[in-house]
């Protein structure tokens, strides 16, 4: 499932492999000195910041696919269902929900869940991008 995605070849709800990462303290330490933020409750309760889920859900990251020069990140939602921690180890899974053409653009809903050690969802990623033409 490499390569460049081509909305032709795209197949709406048929999973990508499973995926497990890591959560480094150093990645989410790295992370909260680029956006300048020192909420101190990051670190004392050992939370991955919210906004962090756009790094560890990204679409390349899981299905190794490579975006085409041109391609538009439209849009982008999450839904928190329970706190991740520095540290954890999360499986991702995802599929794409969705692809259609609307006034010649091609566009494609990709999903993305992440699930914690005990197999509880945590975090939903839905990106919908346009795809050149």
């Amino acid at each position: 499932m490499n390569g460049i995605m081509k909305f032709a070849e795209v197949q709406v709800g048929v999973p990508y492999p499973e995926k497990q990462i890591t959560i480094t303290e150093e990645e989410v330490k790295a992370y909260l000195a680029a956006v300048e933020d020192d909420t101190t409750l990051y670190a004392e309760e050992r939370f991955v910041p919210p906004a962090y889920a756009a790094v560890y859900t990204r679409w390349e990251a899981l299905t190794g696919e490579t975006l085409e020069d041109g391609t538009v990140h439209a849009k982008q939602g999450f839904r928190y269902l329970k706190p991740v921690h520095w540290g954890e180890t999360l499986t991702l899974r995802g599929q794409v929900k969705e692809k259609m053409e609307k006034r010649g653009l091609k566009f494609v809903v990709q999903q993305v869940e992440a699930f914690n050690k005990d197999g509880e969802l945590a975090v939903v990623s839905e990106i919908t991008i346009i795809l050149p033409a």
